[in-house]
């Protein structure tokens, strides 16, 4: 996380360096100065709409991730409840010790393999593997009662419930802010220095100033916005603690 906020503040002062040498290029022109009325008349609104439009693109990014962060941390604990429901069930199938272990195994398998491919958007087959151990195994069980019917068939909808909270998952780790939107951003950001850099120009120390401080922020929030464009990624980590937490309440079954 450290990384990322030294890697933001560089991205800032390299914004600020890039629109004051620019600033400095055009320290001869006089554009802003040879302005005819019907051009006051369109620049000032087209700088209006440039920053109406930047700040309509980066609300509705950070909007929709977190959106989508808090929706991921929904999901996850959803699957944390699924598995500490399917440890608990398969308890009254018999022999349940091997179902036991391999809940246990697949909720390891999760945080120490599959966790770490979550930020590109990969997915463990070790776990795959895993859900489809356990439903072989579980259907399996022959049906000797009635009660162990009802077990299995419970077991059964567990495991349902524990895959499609995988799935939920997954998707998660590779829903993000769409691409067109962050092309807007990018686009309107450069627009609204670009406007700021020609219309003001010459600038004088104060104003030059003031257009490296708008650039070092504009640049500043293009790239908050993709450090946390989707969940498991960048500044929007996710740990695995909840499944940590029921994974350490499985009891080993020798």
């Amino acid at each position: 996380m450290l990384i990322l906020y030294l890697f933001g503040v560089l991205i800032a002062l390299g914004a600020a360096a890039f629109v004051g040498g620019g600033a400095w290029l055009l320290r001869r022109a006089e554009i802003g100065q040879r302005r005819q009325r019907w051009q006051d008349q369109v620049t000032n609104p087209a700088g209006a709409m440039f920053n109406a439009l930047f700040l309509a693109s980066f609300a509705l990014s950070v909007v929709i991730s977190w959106q989508a962060y808090d929706h991921a941390r929904s999901d996850v604990a959803a699957e944390a409840s699924a598995l500490s429901g399917l440890y608990t069930v398969v308890t009254d199938l018999p022999d349940s010790g091997p179902l036991h272990r391999e809940i246990a195994d697949y909720a390891t398998t999760v945080i120490n393999q599959e966790w770490s491919l979550l930020p590109s958007g990969g997915s463990s087959s070790v776990a795959d593997n895993g859900l489809r151990q356990l439903s072989v195994q579980i259907l399996a069980i022959p049906s000797t009662t009635d009660a162990v019917q009802a077990a299995r068939q419970e077991a059964v909808k567990q495991l349902d419930d524990v895959r499609a909270a995988r799935d939920l998952r997954l998707q998660d780790a590779n829903r993000s802010v769409p691409s067109g939107l962050l092309v807007c951003l990018v686009i309107t950001a450069l627009a609204v220095l670009t406007h700021g850099l020609l219309v003001g120009s010459p600038h004088s120390l104060s104003s030059g100033i003031t257009l490296m401080l708008e650039g070092a922020l504009l640049a500043a929030a293009v790239f908050v916005v993709f450090v946390i464009d989707r969940p498991y990624h960048g500044a929007f980590t996710i740990d695995p603690d909840l499944i940590r937490q029921v994974s350490a309440r499985f009891t080993p079954v020798s």
